[in-house]
C-alpha cells in the first residue's frame, strides 16, 4: 500500500471532503470495499445520510444542509477518494487540454514570424505581433472565472466548450490577414476557451487524488511541455508544406481530435443532483481577500510567475546575439520545454513526499538562482544549453501545483473560488514581458544583465513570501507541508 503523507491541513479537507460527498455517496460511482465500515454499519443502524433526509423530508423547500461528521478513519476515506483509479483517466483528459493550451501558445513565436515574412509583413510591426501571445495569457488567465458561472452544469459540459472555442480560434486565425484578425482569433477566443479548459482541469484533478494530488497535476500539465516540444517543428513543417492558412487550420482539427477524447474521459466526482442544485452566483469572492494566508500565496505565487514569461521571449533573441544560428536556437527551445515537460513530472511526484509548498518554494528558488548564476555567463551554446534544461525544469511549477496548494491553503469548499482569484490576479505576471523590455532600453548597448537580474530577482523573492506562508501555517520553516 502507498504510504500516506498528511499534514494538518490535509487532514482538514479529507473532512470536508467527507463531509460533503457522505450524503451522495449512493448516487456516486465508486468501488466500495466489501468490509468497509459503511457496509458493516448499514444494517445496524441508521446512517448519517438517513438522517439528514428524514430532516430534509420535514423541512422541504428548505435549503439541504449537511451535518458535522468527525473524521473518516483511513478505510472510510479510501472508499470515498479512490486517489487514483478513474482519476488517471481525469489527468489524461488534462494532458490533452494541456496540449491544446500551452502547446499551441508556446509556439507562437513560429506562426508571429510566418506572418512577419509574409501576409502581415509591412502591416504589424515585431511589437504588435508579440502582444498577441500576451493577449492568450492574460485570456486564459483573467476570463477563467466566468466559467466558474457555468459550474452546476459539469466540468465535461466546460471542457467540452472550452475544446469547441479553442479550436475555433486556432482554424480562424488561419483566414487573419490584418494584425487585429489575430488579436480577435488566437488572441481572444483562443485565451477565452482555453480559460475553459484551464479551470476544469485544475478543479476536477483534485477531487480524485489526495497523497498523489501533486504527481497527478504534474503528469497533466506535463503536455504543455511535450505539446510544444512535437508542435514546434510539426507548425514549422506544415507552414513550409502548406502554408500559413492550412497550417493552421490542420492543428485546429489536430486539436479538435485530442480536445474530443478528453471530454469523454473527464468526469465529476460530485453527483449530477448535487451540482443541478448549485445557485449561480459570482465566482469572485472577495471575503477570501480578508485571509491573510491566501493573500500572501497569491503576492508569492504572482510575483515568482512574473519570472517565466521574459527567458521564453528573450531566449531566441539572446541566441541570435551570441552568435548562435536559427535552427540550433530552435533547438534550445525544444529542449526547454522537453525538460520543463519532465521536470514537471519528476517534482510533482517528489511534492506529494516533501510538500507542495515546500516543491513551489525550492523550484521557485532554484529557477532564480539559474538566471542569477548560468543566464548571464551563457555565451556559448553549451552554458546556453544547460540554463535551457536547469531553468526551464524549474520555472514552470506553478502551473503543475496551484491548485493542490490553493486546496491547502483555502480548504476544498473554497477552492473555485481560489482558483479563480489566483488565476486572475497571476494576469498580472504577463507584466513581467514589457517590464524587461523597459529594463533592457535603459541598459547599457541594450544588455541582457538588467532582464537577468529581474528575472533572477522575482523568482527569488516569490519563493521568500511563501516560505513565510509555510511558517505561519505550520509554525516551522523545515516541515512538510
Amino acid at each position: 500500500m502507498t504510504p500516506s503523507f498528511r499534514s494538518k491541513n490535509d487532514d482538514k479537507e479529507l473532512s470536508t471532503i467527507t463531509s460533503t460527498y457522505c450524503c451522495n455517496a449512493k448516487e456516486m460511482d465508486i468501488e466500495k470495499a466489501p468490509n468497509s465500515s459503511f457496509s458493516s454499519t448499514s444494517n445496524e443502524q441508521p446512517s448519517n445520510c438517513d438522517s439528514q433526509n428524514t430532516i430534509d423530508k420535514k423541512h422541504s423547500g428548505a435549503k439541504k444542509g449537511i451535518t458535522e461528521r468527525s473524521s473518516p478513519s483511513k478505510d472510510e476515506f479510501e472508499d470515498i477518494v479512490p486517489d487514483g483509479k478513474y482519476g488517471w483517466a481525469v489527468v489524461l483528459a488534462g494532458f490533452f487540454g494541456y496540449i491544446t493550451i500551452f502547446g499551441m501558445s508556446n509556439v507562437y513565436g513560429v506562426f508571429s514570424q510566418a506572418y512577419a515574412t509574409t501576409t502581415l509583413k509591412n502591416k504589424a510591426s515585431t511589437l504588435e505581433l508579440m502582444t498577441v501571445g500576451s493577449v492568450i495569457f492574460v485570456s486564459v488567465n483573467v476570463l477563467s472565472p466566468i466559467s466558474i458561472l457555468l459550474a452546476r452544469f459539469g466540468t465535461r459540459f466546460n471542457y467540452g466548450l472550452g475544446s469547441i472555442l479553442t479550436c475555433l480560434g486556432v482554424i480562424l486565425a488561419g483566414f487573419s490577414t490584418e494584425i487585429w484578425h489575430l488579436y480577435l482569433t488566437q488572441g481572444l477566443l483562443f485565451g477565452f476557451g482555453a480559460s475553459f479548459l484551464y479551470m476544469s482541469i485544475s478543479s476536477v484533478i483534485p477531487q480524485w487524488f489526495t497523497t498523489r494530488r501533486g504527481v497527478a497535476m504534474g503528469i497533466s500539465s506535463a503536455g504543455s511541455g511535450l505539446g510544444a516540444l512535437f508542435l514546434s517543428p510539426m507548425a514549422n513543417s506544415l507552414i513550409m508544406k502548406y502554408g500559413l492558412p492550412w497550417a493552421y487550420r490542420i492543428l485546429g482539427f489536430f486539436f479538435l481530435g485530442l480536445c474530443t477524447i478528453g471530454t469523454i474521459l473527464i468526469k465529476d466526482r460530485l453527483p449530477s443532483s448535487h451540482r443541478k442544485n448549485l445557485p449561480i452566483k459570482s465566482p469572485i469572492q472577495l471575503s477570501m481577500f480578508k485571509e491573510i494566508d491566501f493573500n500572501l500565496w497569491l503576492l508569492g505565487s504572482v510575483i515568482g510567475v512574473m519570472g517565466y514569461l521574459p527567458p521564453l521571449f528573450y531566449l531566441p533573441k539572446y541566441a541570435a546575439d551570441i552568435g548562435i544560428g536559427p535552427t540550433d536556437a530552435s533547438s534550445l527551445l525544444s529542449v526547454l520545454s522537453a525538460s520543463n515537460a519532465v521536470f514537471r513530472v519528476a517534482l510533482g511526484f517528489i511534492a506529494d513526499t516533501i510538500g507542495r509548498l515546500n516543491m513551489f518554494i525550492i523550484a521557485s528558488a532554484l529557477s532564480g538562482i539559474f538566471s542569477f548564476v548560468i543566464w548571464p555567463f551563457a555565451n556559448s551554446y553549451g552554458v546556453l544549453l544547460a540554463y535551457c534544461i536547469l531553468w526551464g525544469g524549474t520555472s514552470g511549477m506553478y502551473y503543475a501545483l496551484a491548485a493542490p496548494i490553493t486546496a491547502s491553503v483555502v480548504g476544498m469548499e473554497k477552492l473555485s473560488a481560489g482558483l479563480s482569484i489566483a488565476f486572475l490576479m497571476s494576469a498580472i505576471a504577463a507584466m513581467g514581458t514589457p517590464i524587461s523590455a523597459a529594463i533592457q532600453q535603459v541598459t547599457p548597448n541594450n544588455g541582457y544583465l538588467g532582464i537577468q537580474i529581474f528575472d533572477g530577482s522575482v523568482y527569488v523573492l516569490g519563493a521568500i513570501i511563501c516560505l513565510y506562508l509555510k511558517y505561519r501555517l505550520t509554525g516551522s520553516i523545515l516541515s512538510k507541508y
